[in-house]
């Protein structure tokens, strides 16, 4: 199919819904309690770069109610290696739309409806045999969740390391592991450690230019690198970097948030400095940040274990355990997968 009949589907099924960016944050703006980064606009943007290799189209779209912007939802369509579609919102399922809080029931389910409708007939007309969706809502399931759960053919959980930023800094520190406290400090005063709420076009480069060289290869597209320099740019996104006494970068971490969460998206480290806390003091740094900007959670990322529906690698569970001596609490994941 082409990206024209694609989106055609989509104003068919959601007549009442637009692309537009004003609309989109309006909506996030009167719903401080519930955004994950995957609600923001530029993330979907980033996962549509990050899968342009192949083909991928960005059908996030807005919803309205008697033309007012009621909703949010975050979707995109690519192909895999295979040359088969998937419908997701950030490559691999689908997050939950999110409304403002002053909408009726009934309109919010009329909405979902039409939502699920527009899964059903796109996954119809791109032949794709099953869905993935994801709760991403903390303590509670999403009514979107339990609309799919109906209908799931497998359940799983993964589990996932957080910060509680409402704690204060010194019980979040007294919550680390017990080595990391005197590693953070030593790296603190060894090396020059910054946070960028805006950077140059050179410092990102560098940044980049770490990456490919840790990884020992390009791992994705120029685009998707853009996108993620975009985000930055839109106060979507921090760098935090450390630099040796040459001013050379030996490590960097960016960390992308919306008004609820804060979520590490990636690092890179100097390999030979593989032993030293360079990874401590780029995290210290993220809690302090993101804590400033009144977020409620930070998501360092998966606790990996061996019993995942997916099996981890001995690096994921070394990273794992690495980044679950900063975490306060554990939570649960729930993911469905559909048959369409």
């Amino acid at each position: 199919m082409t990206k024209d009949q694609i989106t055609h589907i989509v104003r068919n099924i959601v007549p009442e819904s637009s692309t537009d960016i004003d609309a989109w944050k309006l909506v996030l703006d009167q719903y401080k309690a519930i955004p994950s980064i995957f609600h923001l606009l530029n993330t979907v943007q980033y996962y549509v770069a990050y899968f342009s290799q192949n083909k991928s189209i960005n059908l996030s779209l807005v919803v309205y109610n008697n033309k007012q912007p009621v909703g949010v939802m975050p979707l995109m369509a690519h192909q895999n290696e295979n040359n088969k579609w998937v419908l997701s919102s950030n490559g691999v399922e689908i997050v939950e739309p999110i409304f403002i809080p002053t909408l009726a029931r009934k309109v919010k389910k009329r909405l979902e409806s039409q939502l699920v409708e527009l899964v059903d007939t796109l996954s119809d007309s791109l032949n794709i045999k099953c869905n993935q969706f994801v709760n991403m809502e903390y303590g509670q399931m999403s009514s979107w969740y339990l609309m799919w759960a109906e209908r799931a053919n497998k359940a799983f959980s993964t589990h996932h390391l957080l910060v509680d930023l409402s704690l204060s800094l010194e019980e979040i520190r007294l919550k680390f592991r017990k080595s990391f406290k005197p590693l953070i400090n030593k790296a603190l005063r060894e090396w020059k450690v910054e946070v960028h709420k805006s950077v140059s076009k050179e410092t990102f480069d560098r940044f980049r230019l770490l990456h490919k060289e840790v990884a020992g290869q390009s791992t994705r597209s120029i685009e998707s690198w853009n996108e993620q320099k975009k985000q930055i740019d839109l106060l979507e996104s921090f760098l935090v970097t450390i630099s040796n006494a040459q001013d050379q970068m030996i490590g960097a971490g960016l960390f992308t948030y919306s008004s609820y969460q804060g979520l590490y998206c990636v690092g890179a480290y100097k390999r030979e400095l593989f032993d030293k806390p360079l990874g401590h003091a780029v995290q210290m740094k993220a809690i302090e940040t993101l804590k400033r900007k009144g977020l409620h959670w930070y998501e360092i990322g998966q606790k990996h274990l061996k019993i995942d529906r997916l099996p981890a690698t001995n690096k994921e569970l070394s990273i794992s355990h690495f980044k679950e001596g900063f975490s306060t609490q554990i939570i649960a994941r729930q993911h469905l997968i559909v048959n369409m």
